[in-house]
């Protein structure tokens, strides 16, 4: 399976909207992989993972080919991870050479409410683009050939946020952005399950969260529990993901702080195959 990060920070981009911060001054000065998108990922090179504001960039500097995506599953509604009005320029009157596939979109319901008020500006998106609104612990298989596990997230209540896990040729993947340590529902569904990846929220790095988000501590009490239920071994590849600007952080000292740990860092464009 191939796993490519496109964007990596959280709502506010990092350098942030107007931020003069200490931690995003040092992004503009240092630039590279300390310069953040919000959050987007892709899976293989068909199924996408959240549609922020920044997928044009995307697209325009980091290769993202929107031709090739069948199925776009989003975690929930904060508009760093779902833009509908961007999604909905999917039809004839916007794009030239659309292939004659229905985009398939999965969502909550509030996903689904904020992309049908989106879509009633536009002319035959209905054409287009096929939504299915999900709820936690359903599971579908996308027609590329992924299963999809949605999970409860502690993200935004009482909006079911969602993350997410999803197989094919006998991988699997946890999808786990935006959280906070997970839910008791969504651990005794873990039960009995290896992963051979994980992506895991650190938006709060050094703060302690555990609602909501979650930063280095919260991180590390996840892992650990996963592999006391034998979730994770050794050889399960574990990423963090989704940072905030926070303090005098850079993408160097966040590796730095987790060297010891057995973490990947993401940074935007970077990808792993497994």
């Amino acid at each position: 399976m191939k796993i490519t990060y496109l964007g990596t920070a959280s709502s506010e981009a990092w350098p942030a909207l107007f931020c003069d911060c200490e931690a995003c001054m040092l992004a503009r000065k240092c630039g590279g992989k300390n310069i953040r998108t919000r959050s987007q990922t892709l899976i293989g090179e068909s199924l996408l993972i959240d549609f922020p504001p920044d997928t044009n960039y995307h697209v325009q500097k980091l290769g993202l080919d929107l031709k090739k995506i069948e199925s776009l599953i989003i975690t929930h509604s904060h508009h760093d991870h779902f833009f509908p009005y961007d999604i909905c320029m999917r039809n004839a009157g916007f794009a030239e050479g659309i292939r004659p596939f229905k985009l398939s979109v999965y969502g909550n319901r509030t996903v689904e409410e904020k992309f049908y008020e989106a879509a009633s500006i536009f002319s035959d998106v209905d054409e287009f683009i096929e939504f299915h609104q999900i709820s936690p612990f359903d599971q579908f298989r996308t027609g590329d050939g992924y299963t999809v596990t949605a999970l409860a997230a502690d993200h935004n209540q009482p909006e079911e946020s969602l993350i997410y896990i999803i197989q094919k040729n006998g991988q699997s993947v946890l999808y786990a952005h935006d959280t906070g340590i997970f839910p008791e529902i969504t651990w005794k569904y873990l039960e009995g399950k290896y992963f051979d990846f994980v992506s895991l929220d650190c938006t709060a790095l050094s703060r302690d969260w555990r609602k909501g988000h979650m930063g280095f501590r919260a991180v590390d009490e996840v892992t650990e529990r996963m592999k006391a239920m034998r979730c994770i071994s050794h050889d399960t590849i574990l990423v963090l993901n989704h940072f905030a600007h926070y303090e005098d952080y850079t993408h160097d000292k966040i590796c730095k702080e987790v060297e010891n740990k057995n973490y990947c860092v993401a940074y935007d464009g970077c990808q792993f195959v497994f």
